[in-house]
C-alpha cells in the first residue's frame, strides 16, 4: 500500500519600502469552534500579537546569506525548505535553494507555539502563525483575517496523486536493492498564478528512477489553480513527501 504525505508550511511575499516603528492594534478575524478545536487558545493569543504589533520592522542588521550558521532545532514548527537561525532576539529564515535570507520572525514564548513573521528585506509585516501541533497551524495576514489554505492545499495534494504512476512493486524491490528508506521529499514552490515556480528535491531516495518518477507527477499535475483571492501571498511552498518503501 502507497502512501503519500503532504505538508505545507507556508510563507508570504509582500514588498514595500516604507519603514516605521512604531506598534499598532489590528482587530484579527477570530476563529470559530467548527474550526479549531482549541479555538479559544488560538483566539487568545492572536488577540494578544495583534494588539500591539510592529507594521515594518528594520532587517539591515541581520545576514544576508546563510553560511556556517548554528541552525534551531526543528519543534516541529518548521518548514523543511528553508534553514532557521537564532540570531539575537529573532529567528532567521533562510532557503536552503539559494541560501538567502528570506523571512525574520519573532516567536513569543509566553504564547501558545507561533511565528511572527516579517519579509526580508522590506521588513514588512508578512503572517502571524499559530501552531496547534506539527500538523495542524492557522495563518493570519497582515491585515489579522485568517486564511484557510487547506482547501487549496488538498486539492494540489489530490491532483498530484492523481498524476502519480507508482513503479510495480517488483520493479521498485529491483532498484532498491535492499535499501528500505525509499522516500522522496519535494519542495513544491507554486506561483500566485498556479504555475510551478520550482520543485526542489530536500532528500533523495538514491535512486535517480524513483526520484524521477515523483518529479514526473508534479509535472503531470500542473499547472495548479491560480490562488483563491484571499491568500495574500505571492508563492506558497509545499513539502511533497513520496514514499515507495509501503
Amino acid at each position: 500500500m502507497k502512501k503519500f504525505f503532504i505538508l505545507c508550511s507556508i510563507f508570504f511575499l509582500i514588498s514595500s519600502s516604507v519603514f516605521a516603528t512604531n506598534y499598532i492594534k489590528i482587530e484579527p478575524q477570530f476563529l470559530q469552534a467548527s474550526q479549531c478545536i482549541e479555538y479559544e487558545k488560538v483566539n487568545e493569543t492572536v488577540a494578544i500579537i495583534f494588539g500591539k504589533i510592529k507594521p515594518f520592522i528594520k532587517t539591515d542588521k541581520y545576514p544576508k546569506y546563510f553560511h556556517d550558521f548554528t541552525t534551531v532545532k526543528d519543534d516541529g514548527t518548521q518548514n523543511k525548505a528553508y534553514h532557521y537561525v537564532k540570531y539575537s532576539d529573532a529567528e532567521l529564515i533562510y532557503s536552503i535553494d539559494t541560501n538567502e535570507l528570506k523571512y525574520v520572525s519573532f516567536r513569543r514564548p509566553e504564547l501558545m507555539k507561533c511565528r511572527i513573521i516579517f519579509d526580508y528585506p522590506s521588513g514588512s509585516l508578512h503572517a502571524v502563525q499559530v501552531f496547534v501541533s506539527d500538523k495542524e497551524s492557522y495563518i493570519f495576514g497582515p491585515d489579522g483575517k485568517y486564511v484557510d489554505y487547506e482547501p487549496y492545499v488538498k486539492e494540489v495534494k489530490e491532483k498530484v496523486l492523481k498524476n502519480w504512476e507508482v513503479p510495480p512493486r517488483k520493479q521498485i524491490d529491483i532498484l532498491a536493492k535492499g535499501h528500505k528508506d525509499l522516500l522522496v521529499q519535494i519542495a513544491l514552490t507554486l506561483n500566485k498564478d498556479g504555475s510551478v515556480n520550482k520543485c526542489q528535491i530536500l532528500k533523495s531516495s538514491k535512486i535517480k528512477t524513483l526520484d524521477d518518477n515523483a518529479g514526473a507527477a508534479i509535472k503531470a499535475a500542473a499547472p495548479f489553480k491560480p490562488f483563491p483571492d484571499d491568500f495574500f501571498n505571492e508563492e506558497i511552498v509545499i513539502i511533497l513527501n513520496f514514499n515507495f518503501s509501503l
